[in-house]
């Protein structure tokens, strides 16, 4: 338990610092910048991101088209929304 509300806070933690980059990123051009969540993936380890990417379609083809919708999404909301719901799943179990 006290592994998985590690996880969820560090996720909302990690959220938080892609928030705060997209804020110093915006204010630097001088236009809303907002980086997805795939490019944010690639932008740590592309390798990862291309071998990921092609198991889930030789794998789970089915999920290719959601997830390419949730990677399009901002880096801060999944990572964010992630970590809310692991450490909100753990409190709920914990009673």
């Amino acid at each position: 338990m006290v592994l998985f509300r590690l996880i969820g806070l560090l996720l909302i933690t990690l959220a938080l610092m892609a928030l705060g980059s997209d804020a110093l990123r915006s204010l630097e051009a001088g236009t809303v910048e907002i980086r997805s969540f795939a490019e944010l993936w690639a932008m740590l380890h592309k390798s990862s991101l291309d071998a990921f990417l092609s198991w889930v379609t030789a794998h789970a083809g089915a999920i290719s088209g959601p997830l390419d919708t949730v990677f399009s999404y901002p880096a801060w909301a999944v990572l964010g929304v992630t970590g809310i719901v692991i450490a909100g799943l753990i409190r709920v179990t914990r009673g």
